[in-house]
């Protein structure tokens, strides 16, 4: 969902990045067997941190944040994400004129 949303968006400057909280060779092999077009980045312990920094205070996982054109975090879902949801959070997003 994700390669195809990012297919599909790209034009509008939506980028899709995949953060790991795994062994590098693990999540390397991982992608290769998805073929995920998309990149992630592999991070150690801190990782956690920075998902807690970000709202994620459970510490559950999967965890998306979407990110305005500035950066800035500004929608939030723990677990599983379906489509119709994530469209809905990002839409609004496209809408908004660019600074």
């Amino acid at each position: 969902m994700l390669m195809e949303l990012r297919a599909e968006y790209s034009q509008f400057g939506v980028e899709v990045v995949g953060i790991a909280i795994d062994m590098a060779s693990k999540v390397s092999d991982y992608v290769r067997k998805m073929r995920i077009d998309y990149p992630i980045l592999v991070a150690d312990a801190g990782g956690l941190d920075l998902m807690r920094s970000l709202g994620n205070t459970a510490g559950g996982l999967p965890y998306t944040v979407l990110l305005d054109r500035q950066g800035n975090p500004v929608r939030r879902k723990l677990g599983a994400l379906r489509r119709d949801e994530l469209l809905a959070m990002l839409k609004p997003l496209l809408a908004r004129p660019t600074t």
